[in-house]
């Protein structure tokens, strides 16, 4: 322990007497966290849909068979009551619940204003948006639509739905809900991976791993020395970014503070591991930062935070499965916003933990033949 409490000592010293480096490692990811929620936005195509029929109607099944007929709304079948789909909305399988009143069809044709309920899942502040008012526009439709022959025989009468929408997760439809929380695994996945992945490589250009290598330092001391300092930053850094998510962005954590440290800490070894395999097979930082570079242009692309995994190709979202950074960011917005606990995320946790063990794993392996 001792001669790891040393490396410990001698890489804080290091990153802090760089007077470029420790203020990067500070001050950079504050900014981008107080900037970047203010400069984007989300896009959206597909949604999934429930429908709860209380009226068994001709006009309801129509209303249900048009609405599967659309470019927009994916059925989502089996679902016959609330709990059920309170149970699909959580788990992100249905995006708007549709809950058409008994006796619809006849109050419509009394010339009365049946109340439609519509839950919408606003986990996805821009798809809720969308979704209300593709529902807004489809209802005008179909109205018009079905209902012509009664406005012939009925003068002077416009039957119409008055739609009751009750959003879930995100009731102020505020992107920022959703955009900080991403923000903020990006943050994090810096921090972890591209610090990492410079450290060794400048210690491979300086020659100082050369000295190193020759002391009976074993390979794990030296990977666990050189972690640990990164991995406090990122905790702290991390713990600096949900303080002004609260205070600044008034977002509320709905889940466990435990559960999304627990996550951070392991995703942190998971991001630590990546950038020092990396840094070991890299002979200059300029070979390391295009790889690393390359790495966080994809994860990012096919993280969900700009375009909804759902809207892409089921071949990409196949490859997405072992992106860390995606699963980092669906945990966070799932415990701050839907207060999801740590048994609900229990397959993220293995996954991301055998990304961790997998990366620090072949670092530790292939560090002798590549550095040595």
């Amino acid at each position: 322990m001792r001669i790891i409490f040393a490396l410990i000592k001698k890489e804080f010293l290091q990153i802090f007497r760089n007077p470029v480096l420790w203020k990067l490692v500070i001050f950079l990811p504050i900014a981008e966290l107080l900037l970047f929620p203010f400069a984007a936005d989300l896009e959206i195509k597909k949604l999934n849909i429930a429908v709860i029929d209380n009226d068994n109607s001709i006009l309801s099944r129509s209303m249900q068979q048009s609405l599967e007929g659309t470019n927009y709304f994916i059925l989502k079948k089996g679902i016959s009551n609330c709990s059920e789909a309170e149970l699909a909305m959580k788990k992100n399988k249905v995006d708007i619940l549709i809950e058409i009143p008994s006796n619809c069809e006849r109050n419509l044709y009394r010339n009365q204003k049946p109340t439609v309920g519509i839950t919408i899942n606003a986990f996805n502040s821009m798809k809720a948006a969308v979704g209300v008012a593709y529902l807004q526009q489809f209802f005008a439709d179909f109205l018009q639509r079905s209902l012509s022959p009664v406005k012939q025989s009925v003068q002077n009468t416009h039957p119409k739905i008055e739609v009751f929408v009750d959003r879930k997760f995100n009731k102020k439809m505020d992107y920022k809900n959703i955009f900080v929380p991403g923000i903020l695994a990006v943050l994090v996945s810096m921090i972890g991976a591209m610090l990492s992945t410079l450290n060794i490589v400048r210690e491979k250009e300086l020659g100082t791993i050369e000295q190193i290598n020759i002391t009976p330092i074993t390979k794990s001391q030296f990977f666990i020395g050189k972690m640990i300092p990164f991995w406090i930053i990122g905790m702290v850094e991390f713990l600096i970014g949900l303080f002004i998510m609260v205070y600044l962005f008034g977002i509320h954590i709905q889940g466990s503070v435990f559960t999304l440290l627990l996550f951070t800490s392991i995703f942190l070894l998971a991001m630590l591991g990546l950038g020092f395999m990396v840094s070991i097979f890299a002979e200059n930082q300029v070979q390391s930062m295009f790889v690393i570079i390359f790495f966080f242009i994809v994860f990012i692309l096919l993280s969900g935070l700009f375009t909804p995994l759902e809207s892409m190709p089921k071949w990409m979202q196949t490859v997405n499965l072992v992106n860390p950074i995606a699963h980092f960011m669906e945990i966070l917005k799932c415990v701050i916003l839907k207060g999801s606990r740590l048994v609900d995320l229990k397959m993220y946790l293995v996954g991301i933990s055998i990304f961790a063990l997998v990366t620090n794993a072949i670092t530790i392996i292939f560090y002798r033949k590549s550095a040595a």
